[in-house]
């Protein structure tokens, strides 16, 4: 079956990559799923900064800090940063 990340491989690999795994861990291993797409959120939020050269956090550059970055400069919908916030939360709450 082909993933739902597919489209990405050509510009975004990294993205592709880690999508599928997590698509592939779904249903057999949900810790690593949820691994999967805190990472996969995180390395857009870089490539995002990268893209739109958005200094990272002068102090304390964290993953929340710098979608808080983002989201100052409007490059991330309120949705979007719901679902950042939730996706952060969650990795970082789940067991391990």
């Amino acid at each position: 079956m082909k993933s739902n990340d597919a489209f990405l491989n050509d510009h975004f690999p990294v993205l592709a990559g880690m999508g599928s795994l997590a698509e592939d861990y779904l249903y057999t291993d949900g810790n690593s799923c949820l691994i999967k797409l805190g990472l996969f959120g995180e390395t857009m939020v870089n490539l995002m900064m990268a893209f739109d050269e958005v200094a990272p956090p002068a102090v304390e550059n964290t993953h929340a800090n710098r979608i808080k970055a983002l989201k100052r400069e409007g490059l991330i919908a309120p949705a979007i940063d719901d679902i950042f916030y939730a996706l952060r939360k969650a990795r970082n709450k789940w067991p391990r």
